[in-house]
């Protein structure tokens, strides 16, 4: 992956691992957050966890087969969506 040029690198398998990697990697560049997560896990809260690491105007983009949100899940989504897309 980092012959191919990818800066930052973290694994899907531990949510905690994830968040902690998320918030060094933006703090390192000094981004306020990504432009796009484009997301195949449903499972650990993942999906809450990489749409908190959408900057505004940002885009989130489910490729998933399960787990998929919807308007269903109401507040959560809503506070979570503030100027940002999700697409499914």
């Amino acid at each position: 992956m980092r012959d191919l040029g990818v800066k930052y690198i973290t694994s899907s398998r531990n949510g905690d691992k994830f968040e902690t990697d998320m918030k060094t990697f933006l703090e390192q560049d000094g981004a306020e957050g990504v432009d796009v997560v484009l997301n195949s896990l449903s499972h650990d809260d993942y999906i809450s966890r990489s749409l908190s690491f959408l900057k505004n105007g940002g885009r989130f983009i489910e490729i998933g087969k399960r787990g998929i949100w919807t308007h269903q899940h109401g507040a959560e989504l809503e506070n979570l969506m503030n100027g940002k897309m999700y697409v499914c």
